[in-house]
């Protein structure tokens, strides 16, 4: 995936023949769950061309066994403080197994900066979890990221 989204940031304008503003963002997203294809329409139209779809990207990791999941995830990472709004939607909302899927493939890999903006949201998963997070583990998941928020994380020998 790495040389996917490397290959696309050198070559965008050419290999898409639009510049990014003009691509219609919703055709760029998976039309099933197989649709692997879509992963470099995604990545040649890069960021800002996929901002009014992140919330629908996200949607594509919440079941970690599709296809387009991981590649899905590993180019959200790389788009930095604009996922930290759509990402607290989902660990503010009901769906535990989500939750779990976005920690586990995003979160987890994203840089401080960006974790720092989820942390409230993280520390309220982690210390007033639901009956379905803790069901689906994403308080755990929520507490091992914030883990990387302390400041002497790594430091204990």
């Amino acid at each position: 995936m790495t040389a996917v989204i490397e290959h696309s940031k050198k070559h965008r304008a050419s290999m898409t023949g639009k510049w990014p503003w003009m691509i219609d963002p919703q055709s760029l997203l998976p039309h099933d769950k197989y649709d692997l294809d879509s992963i470099a329409r995604i990545v040649d139209a890069g960021y800002p061309a996929v901002a009014p779809i992140l919330d629908e990207l996200l949607e594509w990791t919440a079941d970690g066994n599709w296809p387009v999941a991981r590649p899905i995830a590993d180019f959200l990472v790389t788009a930095g403080t604009p996922l930290i709004d759509p990402i607290s939607r989902i660990l503010q909302g009901t769906d535990g197994t989500q939750k779990w899927h976005c920690i586990n493939s995003i979160v987890q890999r994203l840089p401080m900066d960006v974790l720092r903006g989820l942390e409230e949201d993280l520390r309220r998963l982690a210390d007033h979890p639901s009956e379905n997070d803790r069901r689906e583990e994403a308080d755990i998941e929520a507490r091992e990221v914030l883990l990387r928020l302390e400041p002497d994380h790594g430091m204990k020998l």
